[in-house]
């Protein structure tokens, strides 16, 4: 059959033609090829939807917490602004009165559930006994911590689950924070000391021996371990210079204090004490020993070694008149920067004279933790 010249010519490629077609075809198979191979050779992906719910309740519980985050901060901040306007002391909460607790910066409400506690038999062994009162919150615990005068620890072993102690007939009302340098005969006795190992103890003593640590008492003859790990947390060992009977006790009034007096005090040198002075004459006075720590490389340490010797007058503190104090004024007392002193003057320009120190925070001239430092130095008579 002959074929039509016009079909002929529809049918006809040149070489060009012909070699492309090759090539689109070569192309075609490869990557019919690639995907047939791809798949045998990948690994099958399965999706764990259970994982997947549980990132997205992480992601949920994230969301949730971060929303809490700001009340958290604020409550933070209201107490921190309230202790710094407080001069904290030394306390046992077992015998603390109701008016201490208020100068400590405790609430009507958290008073009276502590003396619910102790009236119904609860008493407190160590710190973190303190932080379990229902209404003290972890940030307010924090700040009266280093206050409180009970044992950091008491060895968990020697409790069991009724809060009392296992190995021992003493119970922890019987213990307390002593040297056994210096404690006497009858306080060993309270402490659950038998005859023979006080006076193995004060056979030791006689003799010339010391307690330098607390291992060292571990060391006596007699003494178990279980009696040592009961008394351990309340072992406290004063310097061999601290216990020197004839030695006098000296007690400094920090705002009229000068460099010679000082000096005088064991831990304080000539420039510790240049620094004490200058730092109080930039205040115009203290307000309470802790701002002590406030000047450059004042050690806590050495903090807590003096300051049973100190003594604050605040009615000695210099006062800023803020009706007549200018930028220059201001801005050299340690608690106000440029900006602040120059904002309070520029207040009073523009609406007359301060009627009162509160107008400060009132108008938020100053941050309310800057305010209640500065409230004590200002006046406005």
């Amino acid at each position: 059959m002959k074929i039509p010249e016009q079909i002929k010519d529809f049918l006809y490629f040149t070489k060009g033609e012909r070699n492309g077609i090759r090539l689109l075809i070569l192309l075609i198979l490869l990557v019919i090829l690639s995907s047939l191979l791809y798949r045998n050779f990948s690994p099958e992906t399965t999706t764990n939807y259970i994982n997947f719910q549980k990132e997205i309740a992480e992601f949920e519980n994230s969301l949730q917490k971060s929303k809490n985050v700001p009340y958290q901060n604020r409550l933070n901040k209201f107490i921190e602004n309230r202790y710094d306007s407080l001069d904290l002391f030394y306390f046992d909460p077992n015998n603390t009165s109701n008016n201490s607790f208020k100068k400590l910066g405790l609430t009507d409400k958290q008073i009276s559930t502590i003396n619910n506690y102790l009236n119904k038999g609860g008493r407190f062994y160590v710190k973190d006994d303190f932080r379990k009162i229902y209404g003290i919150r972890n940030y307010q615990y924090l700040k009266l911590k280093p206050f409180l005068l009970l044992a950091d620890r008491i060895n968990s072993k020697k409790r069991n689950n009724t809060n009392t102690f296992e190995d021992t007939p003493f119970s922890p009302d019987s213990l307390f924070y002593f040297d056994p340098n210096t404690i006497p005969h009858e306080k060993w006795t309270i402490l659950g000391l038998k005859e023979k190992q006080i006076k193995t103890i004060k056979n030791y003593l006689n003799k010339g021996g010391v307690f330098y640590n607390k291992e060292d008492f571990k060391k006596i003859y007699g003494i178990t371990d279980t009696e040592y790990d009961r008394l351990e947390p309340f072992i406290k060992i004063e310097k061999k210079e601290d216990r020197i009977s004839d030695k006098k006790i000296i007690y400094i009034e920090l705002n009229s204090t000068s460099i010679q007096e000082l000096i005088q005090i064991n831990g304080i040198g000539n420039y510790l004490a240049k620094s004490i002075i200058n730092y109080r004459e930039k205040l115009g006075g203290f307000t309470k020993k802790e701002q002590l720590l406030e000047i450059n490389n004042f050690r806590d340490n050495t903090f807590q070694k003096i300051s049973p010797q100190l003594i604050v007058d605040t009615k000695k503190i210099k006062k800023l008149n803020l009706n007549f104090s200018e930028i220059n004024d201001l801005v050299t007392h340690p608690y106000l920067n440029y900006h602040q002193a120059k904002a309070i003057v520029q207040h009073r320009t523009d609406n007359g004279p301060y009627q009162s120190v509160n107008t400060l925070l009132e108008s938020k001239i100053i941050p309310a933790g800057t305010f209640n430092k500065l409230k004590p130095y200002l006046t406005i008579k």
